[in-house]
């Protein structure tokens, strides 16, 4: 056994100095066990929709419940608010294995007359950790200063079916993962609507509540997207329509839902997504000069990969129809390898013309970059 012996002032700064030290190690050894989302907390939704709120209404609140779904206590260590309008309370005591907490949130509803949309950041904590990341939360919906009949903010139709907008975006979806939102819809007509879907995507699935919709009355249709009910391995932009049957018609406007589709992180270790390829693009932007409409171009991307494991660029999209992918996909890269992208541009199918630019969008299974843009720029005449 080694021995210290400190005098005085000494002694202090001895055990200040230690005391450091076994900090810095504690929140090292934290940081080495963070915790995955999916292992701790289930929340009951992660957007609440207020819909159309009045003014003259006040403060608006909604309620987030979540369950601890990991094998010790958790805490909610704080909640930040995007915008000061809005105001959270949360459970403040540790959450038992299996038991539930709340987040309540106030928007203070006076900021004037117009869509709103509020994020809320909540840290967790799991023992003497942490998630790997925060998880966020979201509130939106329209504020008006006085009002409005439901033909006023109901302005699409798809029958007696009144919607703000046939198209819609679900934003990023990961592989395998369901992901839902939500919209306001309305019957307009003067008796209760009974809503049933027609022809769906595979992997959409749309529910309205409630449902047959009372008679000049609003519900809110919730639509599912789950990739893995595609019937394939699916990439990039997806577009989902959904028809519907509205008491017993068929109609053939279709509502559609689009996203777009990456890789899977959740599941990696830290040592995996440290070993992981990364993607490095030695020149990202592809300038052709100027040439005739019609005439097409011809563009290369070298890529190499910088990381431990093979690198798979799964799929890469573009704009519209003009860019043509000729390298043929799924492209793996070895750790330390390059490889090249070969992309046609067929100026003949651009919908403008002028100065040009061109965004594709690669898919990869890099979690430091699952997404990049590659761009094509040049003058069309």
């Amino acid at each position: 056994m080694v021995s210290l012996q400190f005098n005085g002032g000494k002694m202090r700064k001895a055990i200040i100095f230690l005391s450091a030290i076994l900090l810095s190690l504690s929140a090292l050894n934290a940081q080495e066990n963070l915790y995955k989302e999916s292992d701790v907390i289930r929340f009951d939704k992660k957007v609440h929709d207020f819909g159309d709120v009045l003014m003259a209404e006040g403060p608006v609140t909604c309620l987030f419940t979540f369950t601890n779904t990991a094998r010790q206590p958790i805490v909610i260590h704080n909640v930040i608010s995007s915008c000061g309008c809005t105001t959270p309370e949360w459970t403040r005591e540790p959450v038992r294995p299996g038991a539930t907490g709340t987040i309540q949130v106030t928007f203070s509803n006076d900021q004037g007359p117009y869509p709103f949309e509020k994020t809320l950041t909540v840290y967790v904590g799991v023992g003497a950790s942490s998630l790997d990341r925060p998880v966020v939360l979201r509130l939106r919906g329209v504020a008006h200063e006085k009002k409005k009949d439901l033909d006023e903010l109901f302005t699409t139709q798809i029958g007696p079916l009144g919607l703000r907008k046939t198209e819609t975006s679900i934003g990023y979806l990961d592989q395998g993962v369901v992901k839902s939102d939500q919209m306001q819809v309305a019957n307009l007509s003067r008796s209760e609507l009974k809503v049933e879907t027609g022809q769906v995507s595979p992997g959409l699935r749309i529910d309205v509540s409630p449902n047959p919709i009372p008679a000049r009355s609003m519900a809110r249709l919730t639509y599912t997207v789950n990739p893995a009910a595609m019937g394939e391995t699916a990439w990039g932009r997806r577009h989902f329509v959904a028809t519907f049957r509205l008491n017993g018609r068929e109609y053939p406007d279709k509502l559609s839902i689009s996203g777009v589709i990456k890789d899977n992180f959740e599941k990696l270790s830290k040592a995996d997504i440290e070993q992981a390829g990364v993607p490095v693009i030695d020149r990202s932007y592809f300038e052709f000069g100027e040439v005739r409409k019609g005439q097409a171009v011809n563009a290369t991307y070298s890529i190499r990969n910088k990381g431990k494991r093979p690198l798979v660029i799964h799929h890469i999209d573009g704009q519209g129809d003009a860019a043509i992918v000729l390298t043929q996909l799924p492209l793996t890269i070895k750790p330390g390898g390059k490889a090249d992208v070969k992309v046609r541009l067929d100026t003949a199918a651009l919908e403008y013309g002028g100065e040009v630019i061109e965004v594709l969008s690669v898919i990869t299974n890099a979690p430091s970059k699952p997404i990049l843009n590659l761009f094509i720029t040049g003058n069309v005449q």
